[in-house]
């Protein structure tokens, strides 16, 4: 079993490397897999719109295997909705809360479109403690990345021994 990751701001790269770390297993960045890798695959991939970045690059039958980041508590729009969309029925999925930069340092398309998100989530009525708190992480940043979210994974891994 090999470890392969996509990540664009480094939230996910650390999940990658406390696995990589706890297992002992090689860990590859998803554009420098080798080519004629024949190993099963855990990945890492971060959650944007509901697609698990990075994973359609993978061939379906190495990945035994999927977690993905995200700034909520939970997995957006849902867990069984993050399934649906990348096709992973059948595969364990894993929900990790990873985080997010502050919004003055996001650049280009990225920032355009999260300025766009807060603006919409500004302009709810009710905000709720979850909305309060996903604007703060959206204009301050957040990191959420921890060694006791890998839990499930380990006891995934340790149960396939």
């Amino acid at each position: 079993m090999v470890i392969v990751y996509e990540s664009k701001t480094g939230f996910t790269k650390k999940y990658a490397e406390m696995l990589a770390n706890k297992t002992g297993w090689k860990l590859y960045f998803v554009r420098e897999l080798p080519k004629n890798m024949e190993e099963d695959i855990l990945f890492l991939g971060w959650i944007k719109a509901g697609s698990i970045q990075g994973l359609k690059k993978l061939r379906k039958d190495k990945v035994k295997a999927v977690c993905a980041t995200g700034t909520a508590r939970k997995a957006e729009p849902s867990e069984e909705a993050v399934i649906a969309r990348n096709k992973l029925e059948g595969i364990p999925f894993f929900y990790l809360r990873g985080g997010c930069l502050p919004l003055k340092e996001l650049k280009g398309m990225d920032k355009f479109l999260l300025s766009m998100f807060l603006k919409m989530l500004k302009g709810r009525k009710d905000k709720d403690e979850e909305l309060k708190e996903a604007i703060h992480h959206i204009e301050y940043g957040f990191n959420g990345v921890s060694e006791e979210h890998l839990q499930p994974v380990m006891e995934w891994i340790a149960a396939r021994k």
